[in-house]
């Protein structure tokens, strides 16, 4: 699995490619990130106000929208996933 983070506005957008069967343990970290800020090292994950994915064949993307107060660290969403996602996916 590969990803990329790039900054849209205000947005964060992480696209996943080569997930084969990973797209829902994706999708299920992520929202572990939101639920369970605190365990975040990075910290990132307090300024997530909404999480949109889509399907894209193989691949998946996240659009993450921050909360009214913040903004989104491309760096630091990095770290989060780093740590949020399943460690036999990660490339």
């Amino acid at each position: 699995m590969k990803y990329h983070i790039e900054k849209q506005d205000k947005e964060v957008v992480i696209r996943f490619e080569q997930l084969g069967d990973q797209a829902q343990a994706v999708i299920d970290a992520m929202g572990r990130c939101r639920q369970s800020a605190w365990a975040c090292p990075s910290g990132e994950c307090m300024k997530i106000a909404d999480m949109e994915t889509s399907a894209d064949g193989d691949g998946l993307a996240v659009r993450l929208k921050p909360r009214p107060d913040a903004e989104l660290s491309v760096a630091g969403l990095g770290e989060c996933l780093k740590y949020q996602l399943p460690k036999d996916t990660q490339s």
